[in-house]
């Protein structure tokens, strides 16, 4: 049976009333009490220590549950009861008709130990979302219950019945108190998108969509760099058809991990077969994204991983998969970013996401992955 209290607790003070020491010449006195109590708990309660203080037993010790404790408790009243007697139970006190016991209500009742203190959550992150269909999800920590229902009725009054999931828990852990406030900014930026992510981490708030509307990107980067206390603040919204214009600094790792994986999604960075020239105003959109949003993340270095299928020979896909890799590396330093910042790798087909039994599954395998990582 796991014990119930951890440490040293006080389980009771038991009051011991003696009119005098000696009693019509018998041989009443606190050690023969506390003597006798030991002698009573010894067997079932060897875990209770019995200490006397003048005419007060007290008992402490580590019970195992609740239930040996209040079994304790009562056999040491039980005993001292039968002091005035002198049966079973305390033999040694014969003769203290005028010892007596205090009543219930002078008895301090079994000291719980405190609850373990609730442990800070770390990183401390809060996340809403807006689907195509424009339905919202609130998930993450707020401080306080109070907090959690600010949230909630404001993101109530802007969403309404789109507000799918309120899965929003309370813990500690958030890095002060414009934690709320920073969310309370967000949540409006966010409905104007047409799809988005708002995430806050510890004091990093990023805001990834889309949005058909230049002005309304801009006006938001404008909101999101100009955070209250020293919280950071990043936009990354695409505009169909129009250059990145991105706004602050990204400073956390899984966030710029994020924002790589939301920016590719299901876009795949086409090359000429067997070959590592790029093609497809598809591919060069993303890789613009790509690298307007890895000078978001000026903290980290990027890893361009190449992947090849498994048709042909071996070393010949493991060439092409890192001519492939470099010739995204070299696109991006064109484009702006920091090439000591890259580093190009090919895998080659020994990493595989699909079957290449299928023209499908070889499709999928044919690819670039990028791999945000601490700068050396």
């Amino acid at each position: 049976m796991g014990k119930w209290f951890w440490g040293i607790i006080i389980l009771a003070i038991i009051s011991l009333l003696v009119g005098h020491l000696w009693h019509g010449g018998g041989g009443l006195n606190s050690s023969a009490v506390g003597d006798s109590v030991r002698d009573a708990l010894k067997t079932e309660h060897s875990w209770a220590k019995v200490d006397m203080d003048g005419q007060v037993a007290k008992l402490s010790g580590e019970a195992p549950n609740q239930t040996a404790l209040d079994n304790a408790l009562a056999l040491a009243k039980n005993t001292v009861a039968n002091a005035k007697t002198g049966k079973k139970g305390c033999g040694k006190c014969k003769g203290g008709s005028s010892f007596s016991v205090a009543n219930d209500a002078s008895i301090m009742k079994a000291a719980v130990a405190p609850k373990p203190a609730v442990r800070a959550i770390s990183p401390y992150r809060f996340k809403a979302t807006k689907a195509e269909d424009g339905m919202v999800d609130l998930t993450g920590y707020v401080p306080t219950e109070d907090d959690r229902n600010r949230v909630y009725g404001e993101a109530e009054a802007l969403y309404g019945n789109r507000l799918r999931r309120k899965d929003v828990k309370v813990a500690p852990g958030a890095p002060d108190g414009n934690w709320d406030d920073v969310i309370s900014q967000h949540l409006p930026e966010l409905d104007a998108l047409d799809t988005g992510t708002f995430t806050l981490t510890d004091r990093q708030a990023l805001l990834r969509g889309v949005v058909g509307d230049t002005a309304v990107r801009d006006r938001i980067n404008g909101v999101v760099t100009s955070l209250s206390g020293d919280y950071v603040g990043a936009a990354n919204i695409t505009v169909p058809n129009a250059a990145a214009s991105n706004a602050g600094e990204v400073k956390d790792a899984s966030l710029c991990q994020g924002l790589f994986n939301q920016l590719k999604g299901d876009t795949r960075i086409n090359f000429a077969s067997g070959r590592a020239e790029i093609r497809g105003a598809e591919s060069f959109d993303l890789l613009n994204n790509l690298a307007s949003a890895a000078n978001q993340c000026q903290s980290f270095r990027i890893v361009i991983e190449g992947h090849t299928d498994s048709e042909g020979a071996e070393d010949y896909n493991q060439r092409l998969s890192e001519q492939r890799a470099n010739a995204v590396r070299a696109y991006l330093a064109d484009t702006g970013v920091g090439i000591d910042r890259m580093t190009a790798i090919g895998k080659g087909e020994a990493e595989p996401i699909a079957s290449n039994d299928t023209p499908q599954g070889m499709a999928a395998n044919r690819r670039i992955d990028f791999v945000v990582t601490q700068s050396e």
